[in-house]
């Protein structure tokens, strides 16, 4: 029997496992996915939560899965989760509100940092498309930064397909915390998911699961739910935790898409530049987005379909907001996300900043557009001081959770380094008092 259970391979499972092993601690993985193919669109319909067929998702016309008010939330269910179909943006994100709960992270975030290779974007990498909005953005007044990343530059091609999965080893992903954990004596079992937590008196017993050979109980002394902010809260109301499942964000976001009259532009690395002056103030981000041929055409309307195949000639901006805590996540899978009348403030407010600086940059008025809300980050589920403490344990002892779920608030920023740099404290505290 293993030390540690961890559920989940994904940034924060990933972490944990990777942390634990290279201490000597025994380790099990379960992963309710497994390894795919990645770096194109038909491969990618085999592990975003939403379109695990082809028919699902053009019946869906998305990738993502919908909440009930049909806000779409993209997730990728496979080893290393959603980290493998990231930007690869390497920003801190929460660091002082997680102090003022008694968390400090500056070393685990220069740790992250390191170890990632966080360094930013290069503007010999940045494409046609990025350095015209960053030239108009600057024309226009606004502070336009390299975005920092955990990409190895040298191995990047700029072929804009970061959302499929990079298929050169260019992006870090959780899967390489997951190799080394592997190679440090940590067990791996794919296509097997929880069920729920057993426990008795408040201790931990073990796990139901389901895998390919049915259902199975595995025995466990100390679990580590790192399911994700929608799986893991699941888990936890199947087990009796009932607080789980509320205040979800989602990091809400939209696009703001142009057409210049003439142009061959070629597919770039996406988010390859922050503009974050509004971020404290206002809560948004803008960033330059690009989504894939397939992607665009599933959501346009009919009437404005074939401008997925004018992709050449598009500029694209991201506002990404930090978000209200309102959503939730049943015990049956059921997600509950509306856009507020908040959301809706910042959404508009980026919008109307991403118009300016689209015709600014040459795309006729009369082409713009928006997409509908999207969401990349769910979260908040198990947020640190309602389901688990400052240690990441729940009110089940040697119960704990590390993953995006515990996070305090919406970061409204890409939450990959937060997320590691929790894990690393956790699984420090974790061995030093238990092993």
């Amino acid at each position: 029997m293993s030390d540690v259970l961890i559920i989940g391979s994904g940034v924060g499972g990933a972490t944990v496992a990777r942390e634990l092993a290279i201490r000597g601690i025994k380790v099990t993985i379960l992963e309710k996915g497994k390894y795919h193919k990645v770096g194109t669109e038909r491969w990618a319909l085999g592990f975003y939560a939403g379109s695990s067929t082809y028919r699902k998702m053009l019946r869906n016309f998305s990738p993502g899965e919908k909440s009930s008010e049909g806000t779409e939330i993209l997730r990728a269910v496979m080893v290393g989760g959603s980290s493998v179909v990231t930007f690869g943006n390497g920003v801190r994100a929460l660091q002082s509100e997680l102090e003022t709960l008694g968390i400090h992270l500056e070393d685990e975030f220069k740790e992250a940092e390191r170890e990632l290779n966080v360094a930013p974007l290069p503007e010999s990498l940045m494409g046609e498309r990025t350095k015209i909005l960053m030239k108009a953005s600057k024309e226009l007044g606004y502070d336009v930064k390299p975005m920092p990343k955990f990409i190895n530059f040298s191995k990047c091609r700029s072929c804009g397909n970061c959302v499929a999965g990079c298929r050169y080893g260019a992006k870090w992903t959780a899967q390489k915390f997951v190799s080394e954990a592997v190679k440090a004596g940590a067990k791996l079992v794919t296509d097997t998911y929880a069920d729920e937590v057993l426990y008795s008196s408040g201790e931990v017993k073990g796990v139901r699961v389901h895998g390919p050979s049915g259902s199975s109980i595995i025995n466990a002394d100390n679990i580590v739910l790192a399911a994700g902010g929608i799986e893991t809260p699941i888990i936890l109301q199947k087990s009796g935790l009932t607080n789980a499942g509320s205040n979800l964000f989602a990091d809400l976001l939209v696009n703001t898409y142009g057409m210049i009259k003439k142009g061959d532009m070629t597919d770039e690395i996406g988010m390859a530049t922050l503009i974050d002056e509004f971020y404290l103030k206002h809560g948004f981000i803008l960033s330059p987005v690009l989504d894939t041929t397939l992607d665009m055409f599933l959501y346009l309307p009919i009437f404005k379909k074939s401008r997925a195949f004018k992709r050449r000639r598009i500029l694209g901006l991201m506002t990404k907001i930090m978000d209200d805590e309102v959503g939730r996540v049943d015990d049956n899978g059921a997600i509950h996300k509306p856009v507020t009348e908040n959301d809706w403030k910042k959404l508009k407010m980026g919008v109307e900043i991403s118009k300016k600086i689209l015709t600014h940059a040459g795309a006729d008025p009369h082409s713009v557009y928006v997409t509908h809300v999207r969401a990349g980050h769910p979260g908040g589920t198990a947020g640190i001081g309602r389901v688990v403490n400052a240690d990441n344990e729940t009110e089940i002892n040697r119960l704990f959770v590390s993953d995006a779920s515990v996070l305090p608030k919406a970061p409204g920023l890409p939450p990959i380094l937060t997320i590691i740099a929790i894990s690393k404290r956790f699984s420090k505290k974790l061995a030093s008092e238990y092993f």
